[in-house]
């Protein structure tokens, strides 16, 4: 078995970052004669479903059912994982990069969906590494931009194949590449390969003895960098520290027999017509399909459905590529171009990303300048709604400055004319979010003018306790009754009653309630002085006298409250009071010259009829 005559010896670590997910996602299997690794990286936020870890599972599923080094079953590896996130996107378009590397211990091969990638280093050195299928790397090829600038180009993560793409789905797949012994291999997701370019990894490599320490180190690097978001970063390395050694003689008799083969269908001569009426077929059905898909997608174009117009532009090239039709394939390519700029401006535009949308318009109206197949107008008019929406959300953010420094009028202002133009321009959530902000403003100047109103209540409530403590009552009745009315605006129903009797206190002091009559006294009459008391309870009442016409009694300075006491006793009439108790006064004192006869209270005469 293979795999017992080689040492292949694999390490990895997977890291979520700053964030609370991990996107990546990384499994191999190793059986007795074939071998595979699988890295992937999901692309999509559906908060269910984890997009990388069904991709690479996938793969392997597939893999272990039909183990092969072979293109075509690499190629059906990936395109059956490719169905399966096709099939399971329910809430959301499942996406995702994926790197799957295959070996019998002797050769290698590998496939690339995506800008996950795969190094190869042999004698501590790089040897090769995978090509993205990034707008970013078509740019590199066709010497656009300098390849060191590809890891940190703006358009590396512009991919134009994947796991889970809506148009025509296109994986790499390398030819095979014989191992060495001491070959090693690493697997990288954005997150790392991003951080740790390719001299940092040979360094690396250089001081590590197994593939985990390699890994740490590289892990090392990366946080280093210091980021203030570190993204999900996955690495692998495989060390091929022995290879198996296959029969030199076995490729020889290989040789020999695919030679008499093509010498026996050469003597037959049938095989080979068939091939070529089956090649011309078909060539003939890539022309026919080359202009076709060309005239849809200038439809498309026409109608402004620039995703289905990209799709229709990609099957017209690959068509003129079956055909060998450069001239066509360069003129489809322009337009390809043009297209996903514009669908890449509308992403952006949907995501908020408004700069990077200017930018990619932008860049269409140049590529579309003097051609006709374009609409023009219709990208421009694109554009001024963009900067529309940027202006939106910078007085949206001018807003939030004045909002969070209080000054509330001002935030107002702002925060009203960005949702004006947001109106205007159609941009909904933009709108939603101010409407929010005002709402947030106005609770503010509503808080504001509340705490106002208080602080003037309870300044006019002082004035009027000052006036109260001065005996200035009417002064006071107007502070309370000013007070009272601003409390009952601001609803503090507590401060509306303690003033209504504030109010009525002083309205009592300024004027007062006039005395009753005394009881007893004649109409017409002043009431006089009268003492009363009230006997104790099982007690003799005191006797009643009644004063001499002419004799002046003097008055009690306390008169207590008369009450008739309980079975009285009438006192002889010519017996004198004691001295040490004072007679009450129950009729009122009459001048001298008067001389009207002493005239006893309705008790004492009913006290006086009695035996």
């Amino acid at each position: 078995m293979r795999k017992d005559n080689s040492e292949f010896i694999t390490g990895f670590l997977s890291e979520s970052g700053s964030f609370v997910r991990n996107k990546d996602y990384f499994a191999y299997a190793e059986l007795d004669d074939i071998a595979c690794w699988v890295i992937a990286r999901g692309l999509d936020n559906d908060q269910e479903v984890e997009s990388a870890e069904l991709a690479a599972k996938s793969v392997l599923g597939y893999f272990l059912q039909k183990p092969s080094i072979s293109r075509y079953r690499i190629r059906r590896y990936l395109q059956e994982a490719h169905r399966v996130l096709q099939a399971e996107s329910h809430r959301v378009r499942l996406k995702a990069s994926l790197t799957v590397i295959v070996t019998d211990y002797a050769r290698v091969r590998y496939g690339v969906a995506g800008n996950t990638r795969l190094y190869q280093f042999r004698n501590g050195r790089l040897q090769w590494q995978s090509k993205d299928q990034s707008l970013a790397q078509q740019m590199v090829d066709g010497e656009e931009i300098a390849e060191d600038a590809l890891d940190q180009h703006e358009e590396r993560h512009n991919l134009l194949s994947y796991l889970g793409t809506p148009n025509e789905f296109r994986p790499f797949i390398s030819k095979k590449f014989p191992l060495y012994d001491g070959d090693v291999f690493l697997l990288a997701t954005p997150g790392l390969w991003e951080k740790v370019n390719p001299a940092e990894m040979q360094d690396g490599l250089q001081e590590a003895t197994d593939p985990e320490t390699w890994i740490d180190t590289l892990e090392d690097v990366v946080l280093s960098k210091q980021e203030h978001v570190v993204q999900n970063y996955t690495a692998a390395a495989i060390f091929a520290n022995k290879v198996f050694k296959t029969d030199p003689q076995k490729k020889w008799r290989i040789i020999k027999r695919v030679a008499l083969i093509l010498l026996v269908l050469a003597l037959a001569g049938g095989g080979a017509l068939l091939f070529k009426m089956k090649e011309a077929e078909r060539i003939a059905d890539a022309a026919t399909g080359m202009f076709e898909h060309e005239t849809a997608g200038d439809a498309f174009i026409a109608e402004s459905d620039y995703p289905k117009a990209l799709k229709s532009y990609s099957d017209a090239r690959n068509a003129a590529n079956i055909v060998k039709n450069k001239v066509q394939a360069a003129l489809l390519a322009k337009k390809i171009r043009i297209t996903q700029l514009i669908v890449d401006g509308d992403t952006a535009v949907k995501d908020e990303q408004f700069a990077k949308a200017l930018d990619k318009y932008d860049k269409a109206l140049k590529e579309m300048k003097g051609r006709e197949d374009f609409n023009q107008a219709e990208i421009l008019e694109k554009k001024e709604k963009t900067q529309s929406y940027v202006l939106v959300m910078q007085w949206k953010k001018e807003g939030d400055l004045l909002f969070e420094a209080q000054d509330y009028a001002g935030a107002e202002a702002y925060y009203q004319k960005a949702r004006k133009l947001a109106l205007e321009t159609s941009f909904v959530t933009g709108e939603k979010e101010l409407r929010t902000k005002l709402d947030e403003v106005a609770s503010k100047k509503t808080g504001i003018d509340k705490e106002k109103k208080t602080l003037d209540g309870d300044k006019l409530e002082k004035q009027g306790d000052e006036s109260y403590a001065a005996q200035d009552f009417e002064g006071a009745i107007q502070s309370y009754t000013q007070a009272q009315e601003i409390y009952q605006e601001i609803g503090v129903l507590e401060k509306v009653l303690a003033m209504e009797r504030k109010v009525t206190k002083a309205e009592e002091k300024l004027n007062p309630p006039a005395a009753p009559p005394s009881a007893g006294a004649p109409a017409g009459q002043p009431p006089a002085a009268q003492v009363n008391q009230t006997a104790p309870v099982n007690q003799t009442a005191p006797i009643i006298q009644t004063a001499p016409v002419n004799q002046t009694v003097p008055a009690n300075p306390v008169a207590p409250t008369y009450q008739p006491a309980p079975a009285p006793q009438v006192a002889p009439t010519n017996q004198a009071v004691p001295p040490a108790e004072t007679a009450p006064v129950t009729q009122p004192v009459q001048p001298p010259h008067a001389n009207p006869p002493a005239t006893a209270n309705p008790t004492q005469e009913e006290a006086a009829k009695t035996p």
